[in-house]
């Protein structure tokens, strides 16, 4: 690699060289990928954009050693897709279990709208984890140090679905504009999902609800004595 040094065409070359050998050798992913940003920096160079280009070679580098060190991890990324699914047919045999049977013993009483939010929680943390597992090996960039991230997201979906619901259910985040009606069934389903889904989704309501209760707790420490 020649990313400390200065970009000339035959390191353009060289590099264009490897991808062909990839490409030899039945992995279709450089050449398709890697190949345009060849052309674009051969392109540069040759009209005298000499850092612009620099730049764009040590990007096509960093993807290449992204994709190599992904091409490695692919093991742990299958194991941890068949976690995922196991996980997916665990949360969805714990549903239709105690949908047909509320009344066991060992989850009766427990089954209440809270429980419920909590599990369609853990279903978009499923569902995120096993996107981001297909997401990242499809483009080459996946990362084995954040495996840990996938085996403990469906967990978290369940406790940032249940608490988003709480924090809309009591009304807290209703002061900043944000009116949802969660007595309409499937909503408080949906919010639950997507907090478990999506973590900016839950950071943007956490935010919120701290903004709400500084705010409350500046008028009450600030505000004119009443008594």
């Amino acid at each position: 690699m020649l990313a400390s040094m200065d970009i000339t065409l035959a390191a353009i070359d060289q590099l264009e060289k490897e991808v062909r050998d990839r490409a030899e050798a039945g992995d279709s992913f450089f050449p398709a990928v890697v190949t345009p940003d060849l052309v674009e920096i051969r392109d540069l160079l040759q009209t005298g954009k000499k850092e612009e280009a620099k730049k764009r070679f040590v990007e096509t580098e960093t993807k290449i050693l992204k994709a190599e060190a992904s091409n490695k991890a692919e093991p742990t990324a299958r194991r941890l897709l068949g976690i995922e699914l196991a996980y997916l047919a665990g949360v969805l045999l714990l549903g239709f279990l105690v949908h047909k049977m509320p009344n066991f013993w060992l989850w009766a009483g427990m089954v209440t709208l809270g429980a419920k939010t909590a599990w369609f929680g853990a279903l978009g943390g499923v569902a995120v984890a096993l996107y981001g597992i297909y997401s990242h090996v499809q483009v080459r960039d996946f990362d084995s140090k954040y495996a840990l991230w996938y085996l403990c997201k469906p967990i978290m979906g369940a406790i940032f679905g249940w608490f988003v619901y709480l924090v809309y259910y009591v009304g807290l985040v209703s002061v900043q504009g944000v009116t949802v009606d969660v007595k309409t069934p499937a909503v408080p389903y949906a919010i639950a999902f997507l907090a478990g889904f999506s973590e900016r989704f839950t950071v943007r309501i956490i935010d919120k609800l701290m903004e709400v209760l500084a705010t409350s707790n500046e008028t009450a420490t600030t505000g004119p004595r009443t008594y």
